[in-house]
């Protein structure tokens, strides 16, 4: 299952803009200043259909994540759980 963690600023809401239109995916705010966004299958997100600059767009990842990405381009991501135990 895999989880992002996205730090509440302006610069990335798009990201959980854009989560949020997933169905797939469960969005929960922390008081410790970012939002978790959690899926039971992999999370793709578009750079273009979020409106981000590349300078955010390479920054998406600063709050953490839980997961492996499998995917980072110029227009694309894609996330995956791990079956890793902590």
């Amino acid at each position: 299952m895999p989880v992002i963690y996205v730090l509440d600023v302006p610069e990335f809401m798009p990201v959980v803009e854009a989560a949020r239109g997933k169905p797939e995916c469960q969005i929960t705010h922390s008081d410790k200043g970012y939002w978790r966004v959690e899926s039971a299958s992999e999370i793709v997100l578009n750079r273009r259909e979020m409106g981000l600059k590349p300078a955010v767009w390479y920054g998406s990842f600063t709050g953490g994540l839980d997961g492996e990405i499998t995917e980072f381009g110029r227009e694309e991501v894609r996330v995956i759980g791990t079956n890793r135990p902590l």
